[in-house]
């Protein structure tokens, strides 16, 4: 008895309902798919970008990070800051290969509606960001940029609020009373870097009248792995400092989207369940509506293994064809999907995240044979298990 042949006869037989089975598989295992790459994608995205700041450690002056962020938005000043020989002395630890001082503030124009945020920098904020480029070449930016204490490095967002095109331009910044001078403009980086002016540290310290003051200093080891212990260390040396470690902010960063993800694995919970329900009213009604041919197939020598299996077949069959029309529709609508999923997760690091492995496209076959198998144990157990003689009675 060729099995596959009439299971897929009698799928044909009810065109209709097979088509919307298949369709209800189909959509399931296109979200789930989607789902899991960007999962598997938002969390590699995540750590390249902190692997791309080249961060490892950062000592910020003591105090609620998110109080201080606010303040700066907000054109506050943060009262408390660092004294500028902490980055010297943190350079002279063993393992640490950049310390870079950094000093943020902010000039608040109403009147335009924004905020703008300087960063008062050295070049080895330019060796820490070896990733930025000038706009229009593959160059780096060098210290140069910097010599000039009227030098301003304009981020790409900077720039284009500032409208500003050419180096040597002149920008006038009324707040602090000084005339600056563009030194280069930043090529994209997709992150928050694009929206700063940066200026010489120096130049900060003296127009924001902070002398000898920081509020960061950036640190890059020579091994990621010594984080730990550098940064008891820096606590040691910095007691009326914080010491934020990047895995933290990585927990943080991932804590931030459970709850998101959390609702979206539910719904694709729901949708799972739906379609497996789907599939085993589908089946089942098949079963009661050939009743009388199964009872026939039982006469003509059939057992009931056989029975059993032409069920399952037709199950098995409608569930790999759902399963395979979701990983089509989930690789085709992938820009789609990752726009929709960007509005509900947090903090998504620029860039696609759909990230395609083979062991997502393997989850989802054994979700596929997981609704096989559940949706028609019991079609099948039915028909398989039926007494011949009521079923040939059946009109």
């Amino acid at each position: 008895m060729n099995l596959r042949g009439l299971a897929l006869k009698n799928l044909r037989r009810r065109p209709a309902r097979t088509l919307l089975t298949i369709l209800s598989v189909t959509v399931a295992v296109a979200v789930l798919f989607s789902l899991l790459m960007f999962n598997t994608g938002y969390q590699r995205a995540l750590r390249q970008q902190l692997q791309q700041m080249g961060v490892h450690l950062m000592v910020v002056p003591i105090g609620c990070p998110y109080e201080a962020a606010s303040l700066v938005l907000e054109g506050g000043r943060i009262d408390s800051y660092l004294d500028e020989s902490a980055a010297d002395r943190i350079a002279g630890l063993e393992g640490i290969a950049i310390a870079a001082p950094q000093l943020m503030q902010a000039v608040v124009r109403p009147e335009d509606g924004r905020t703008d945020i300087y960063l008062g920098i050295d070049e080895t904020t330019l060796e820490l960001k070896n990733w930025w480029r000038i706009e229009g070449t593959d160059s780096r930016p060098t210290a140069e940029l910097l010599e000039e204490p009227d030098a301003v490095l304009l981020g790409y967002d900077a720039a284009l609020i500032e409208k500003r095109e050419q180096v040597g331009e002149l920008l006038w910044v009324p707040e602090i009373e000084t005339e600056l001078k563009v030194s280069g403009i930043l090529a994209p980086t997709g992150s928050q870097d694009d929206g700063f002016f940066y200026i010489p540290v120096r130049t900060a310290q003296s127009k924001f009248g902070l002398e000898g003051q920081l509020t960061a200093v950036q640190i890059r080891l020579t091994d990621p792995s010594l984080a730990p212990e550098i940064g008891d260390k820096l606590e040691a040396m910095f007691p009326s400092a914080q010491v934020i470690r990047m895995e933290e902010l990585l927990g943080s960063m991932t804590a931030l989207m459970g709850s998101a993800q959390a609702l979206i694995f539910a719904i694709v919970l729901v949708v799972v369940v739906i379609s497996a329900v789907g599939v085993l009213n589908t089946v089942l009604m098949s079963v009661f509506e050939r009743t009388q041919e199964i009872g026939i197939l039982r006469a003509t020598g059939a057992g009931r293994g056989d029975v059993f299996t032409l069920i399952w077949t037709e199950t098995l069959l409608m569930a790999l064809a759902g399963g395979v029309g979701g990983l089509a529709l989930a690789v085709v609508g992938a820009p789609l999907v990752e726009k929709g999923i960007r509005r509900f997760v947090p903090m998504v690091p620029a860039g696609s995240v759909l990230q395609f492995e083979p062991r997502t496209a393997v989850i989802c076959v054994l979700v596929v044979l997981g609704i096989a198998v559940v949706a028609g144990a019991y079609p099948a157990l039915r028909a398989a298990t039926g007494r011949t003689i009521d079923a040939l009675r059946t009109q």
